[in-house]
């Protein structure tokens, strides 16, 4: 009999309990976007697009084992300024010179484009620190 004398001080407090839990909804993750190799991912564009007139034209090599070493920190020929800024897309010659905006002369590739993926890639590979990955 004590115990039914009990409930409505029991319900009550439970109903308390609920009124504080705040509710946040469902935990969403936060998606890491994936690092861009310059191996795996940018190489093959310049092997696609660049290499047929880039193994050495206009002092810059773009081929597998000397494309890096010929864009990162890099003074460009015949412009002001360094081909990749590493952490700086948008003042690096090379993505000036793909992106379309004619702000260093033609776009490259002469007589072509890159995709918008292609582009994308190259912009955010430089953003990274344009690392030797």
């Amino acid at each position: 009999m004590k115990i039914l004398t009990h409930i409505p001080v029991l319900l009550a407090f439970f109903f308390f309990l609920q009124s504080c839990s705040k509710d946040v909804g469902p935990v969403e993750e936060n998606p890491q976007t994936e690092n861009v190799s310059f191996t795996n991912d940018i190489q093959p564009i310049f092997n696609q697009n660049c290499v047929s007139c880039h193994p050495n034209s206009g002092n810059l090599d773009l081929t597998s084992s000397n494309s890096y070493n010929n864009l990162v920190d890099v003074n460009a020929s015949g412009y002001s300024g360094k081909l990749v800024i590493a952490g700086d897309s948008n003042n690096s010659i090379l993505y000036k010179k793909i992106d379309g905006s004619g702000a260093y002369g033609s776009n490259m590739p002469l007589g072509g484009s890159l995709s918008a993926t292609q582009i994308t890639a190259i912009k955010q590979w430089i953003d990274e620190g344009a690392l030797d990955n």
